[in-house]
């Protein structure tokens, strides 16, 4: 409507200042004058024609009161006097973030997201009732969805059970039914609700930290235990080797000593049968060289061999 208006005002006061201008007039002057009506006579025959973008509809107020029909993607002849409001169909996503209470009375943080996309055919209907989709989401989807979170902690027991997949996945499926059923009627099709972050109380979050210390602080004391028993274990097995290795010399030292032994015993029964054996050994020890004696009243003995 309001480029309706521009275009009559424009025409009005062309047509004016073609009236009361004189066969004189400047050229200039003129020439505005024409232009003026040339840009009113465009902007009069534009205004009924309307596009309307891909994904998107237009629902049209005539003087206030919204139009049932509406207007989807394309080039569309309309009556100038009506004004349009631009729906956009295409999904959008809604990230909301929640405090949910637990059995055990602590609140649980928790990013949901709802991915949703407006109803084309109810867009007079939210125009009507709450003006826009911003609107439509902060009036209804919000406090809903809040809603259903917190009567869906009442049925956990404990804030950390938020982490288990059964009960995100029943958390999931019941907003998502919930909010379908309950937005659907007032222009939102509700698609697909993804719980994406799950923030626990802090008191638990500190306990899990300090669990998380003492099994560390155990299992690093059990690994020190088990080097210690690996090096001990080692220590008896080296001395294991060595006593083996001590006796086997013990035991060579044994045998040895018992050969020697058994030698000197032989040679001692030997030598009480044949008492010219000991007289044989000196022979064999002997190595021919006589002893050479000088001065005093020694007998002299001459080594006659030649050398």
């Amino acid at each position: 409507m309001t480029k309706l208006v521009i275009a009559i005002l424009l025409l009005a006061g062309g047509l004016l200042v073609l009236r009361s201008e004189h066969d004189d007039r400047h050229k200039a002057v003129k020439f505005a004058t024409y232009l003026v009506l040339t840009l009113g006579a465009f902007m009069l025959v534009t205004s009924v024609f309307i596009t309307v973008p891909a994904g998107h509809v237009k629902v049209a107020t005539l003087f206030g009161k919204v139009q049932d029909d509406t207007y989807h993607e394309g080039l569309h002849v309309v009556n100038p006097l009506l004004e349009f409001t631009t729906f956009d169909l295409r999904q959008k996503t809604h990230k909301e973030t929640a405090g949910i209470p637990a059995e055990d009375k602590l609140i649980t943080k928790m990013d949901v997201s709802v991915q949703y996309r407006t109803i084309g055919e109810m867009a007079p209907d939210i125009l009507r009732n709450t003006g826009t989709t911003e609107a439509l989401i902060q009036v209804h989807m919000i406090p809903k969805l809040r809603s259903i979170l917190r009567e869906q902690g009442k049925g956990v027991d404990m804030s950390q059970d938020f982490f288990k997949e059964s009960v995100q996945r029943q958390l999931q499926e019941t907003l998502q039914l919930g909010l379908s059923e309950f937005l659907a009627p007032k222009g939102l099709q509700v698609e697909t609700v993804l719980i994406r972050d799950v923030q626990l109380p802090d008191v638990i979050r500190t306990a899990i930290t300090e669990t998380k210390k003492r099994e560390q602080e155990v299992l690093k004391q059990q690994a020190e235990l088990q080097r210690f028993a690996t090096e001990q274990d080692q220590k008896v097995k080296q001395a294991e080797s060595e006593l083996k290795a001590a006796r086997l010399e013990a035991q060579k030292i044994k045998e040895l000593a018992d050969a020697e032994a058994y030698k000197i015993n032989v040679i001692n029964k030997t030598l009480a049968r044949s008492p010219n054996y000991i007289e044989l050994k000196k022979v064999e020890q002997w190595n021919g060289v006589l002893p050479v004696y000088t001065g005093g009243n020694n007998i002299p003995m001459l080594d006659l061999r030649n050398k």
